[in-house]
């Protein structure tokens, strides 16, 4: 008999999306500024007054994701194509006049405050925490398999691309799954790679499917994973040669959850996008002017030759309106010290505007050794944003770990190296979280831990944990060490008890035979 196909449940509103897969393709557009705005039509009111609700009525700019990657990439910047420039013009020997070309330069001010951002951010590796009460030592030898392999299979380093992607171009994801070897992995999903990321959410907000859209080899997908399954539409131009999206079978993705883990927010730079621009206009008109004058003009009274026209130099005025003696001086330009000032005052906004401080080594006057404490209070704006950001970021830190520790459990099931992964890993409370680079000693912050658990304000398991050069098994380590010395102890122990005893035995046999010698000795006397 034909095997009975296993129906299919799904949620009725995923259902009601992959039933209509340009819905699929759909996303909250991102935006920047008013592009509308409408004042209130009331324009008092009395105390205590009640009014009617007003609905929101402001229009956004919407902005692209193409116009995230141009703002990222210097090469693409508007002031390379801005034809308001001022350009430098020269008059020839035969009397016309030549426009000297300039290299315009754009300022990577854009990519500096996302490479902050990633930096205080993601600086640490991510710091776990086991919140289960009073765990065996099967929970502990597990929990530090658990950061074993995150540390193995480079998660740091793959939450930093995702980091660094959503802080580039607007979101970015990460698709855990297990590998043709079954271990388990996870890829970004990023704007970048071509890859176009529909989240959808139910009436409660609750994230209920992960789309995305993409193209590989010419065809058009729309893949989408839900709590059980992974859905795939095809584009097919084949049929009736009228284009078609094309459903799939659904296949179990073998999580217990969505396996797309997705963030979405604002692009390093958004709020100073518009000082940038006109920062890199100012700081190319500034260069024309020092280019053009930045050595001064020659002023000539009278005729001079040729050979001195070349000593000269190109920027020459020459008067030859006057009779008598000639002469010559150099005019000097304004002073460009204004501008420098204005360009100064922009970078101190960009920086506060931004949340990113950029520190040089000139900026660093000092004749002694710079404290990290020093160094850090220049770094207070990078430090608060991160702060905000380990908030923002939460929920990815934890959906990571649970994820990881899904897949890992199933990879040791497979590979035979722990066969009770899977409920023993599901038992595991596993906290995650983000911690801030900042400026620090290692070595006194180490110190302070050591005070810390002297003084009895925390425990050692903290000060494991929470150190900068413990392994991930580290307490197991701690444990083993402590257990040996226990052990050794025990058998010096046991050894200097049988040493006492045999010294006791002999002394005690010695004594006897003494005794006896003397006895024998009054009896022949006798």
């Amino acid at each position: 008999m034909p095997k009975e196909e296993t129906k299919i449940i799904l949620n009725p509103t995923v259902e009601a999306l992959l039933a209509h897969p340009e819905e699929l393709k759909k996303k909250k557009p991102f935006k920047r500024g008013l592009y509308d705005y409408r004042p209130s039509a009331q324009k008092s009111a009395q105390f205590n007054e009640v009014i009617e609700a007003q609905l929101p009525t402001n229009k956004w700019k919407l902005v692209s994701q193409d116009e995230f990657l141009a703002e990222l990439d210097p090469q693409s910047h508007k002031v390379l194509y801005d034809e308001n420039i001022p350009s430098i013009t020269m008059k020839l020997k035969n009397g016309s006049y030549a426009t000297i070309e300039y290299q315009k330069m754009a300022v990577a001010y854009q990519r500096m405050i996302r490479d902050k951002h990633v930096l205080h951010l993601c600086g640490y590796p991510m710091q776990f925490t086991l919140l289960n009460q009073n765990p065996s030592e099967k929970e502990n030898a597990d929990y530090a398999k658990f950061k074993q392999y995150w540390e193995l299979r480079n998660m740091d380093g793959v939450r930093t691309k995702m980091v660094s992607a959503q802080k580039s171009v607007g979101d970015a994801g990460l698709l855990f799954y297990l590998d043709y070897k079954g271990r388990i992995k996870a890829r970004l999903i990023s704007y970048e790679d071509g890859y176009v990321i529909c989240s959808h959410n139910n009436d409660d907000g609750d994230r209920i499917l992960e789309s995305i859209y993409y193209i590989k080899d010419g065809v058009e997908y729309i893949d989408s994973y839900d709590d059980t399954y992974f859905h795939r539409y095809k584009m097919d131009h084949n049929i009736d040669g009228v284009p078609q999206w094309i459903l799939e079978a659904p296949v179990k993705h073998g999580f217990s959850e969505i396996p797309l883990v997705t963030k979405r927010g604002q692009v390093a730079w958004d709020n100073v996008q518009s000082i940038i621009e006109v920062y890199e206009v100012i700081y190319n008109i500034f260069l024309v002017i020092q280019k053009r004058h930045g050595w001064g003009i020659l002023y000539v009274k009278g005729q001079f030759s040729d050979s001195a026209k070349k000593i000269a130099g190109a920027i020459v005025l020459n008067d030859t309106s006057i009779d008598g003696n000639g002469s010559a001086e150099f005019k000097t330009p304004p002073s460009p010290q204004h501008m420098i000032d204005t360009l100064g005052l922009m970078e101190e906004t960009i920086q506060k505007g931004s949340g990113s401080t950029f520190l040089l080594p000139k900026d660093v006057k000092s004749s002694g050794d710079i404290s990290a404490q020093a160094i850090m209070l220049t770094q207070s704006l990078d430090i608060e944003n991160a702060l905000q950001g380990v908030i923002e970021w939460q929920n990815v830190a934890d959906k990571m770990a649970r994820l990881f520790k899904e897949g890992l459990a199933r990879e040791l099931v497979n590979n035979g190296e722990h066969e009770t992964a899977v409920t023993d890993f599901a038992n595991l409370n596993i906290s995650a979280k983000f911690k801030v680079w900042r400026p620090q000693n290692d070595s006194e912050y180490n110190e302070m831990l050591i005070q810390l658990k002297g003084a009895g304000l925390i425990s050692g398991e903290t000060g494991i944990e929470k150190n900068t050069v413990s392994s991930p098994d580290e307490k197991q380590r701690v444990k083993r060490e402590a257990d040996e010395k226990a052990r050794t102890a025990l058998e010096l122990a046991q050894q200097q008890a049988v040493a006492k005893d045999t010294s006791s035995t002999s002394s005690s046999q010695t004594q006897t035979t003494t005794t006896e010698s003397k006895a024998e000795e009054e009896v022949t006397t006798s």
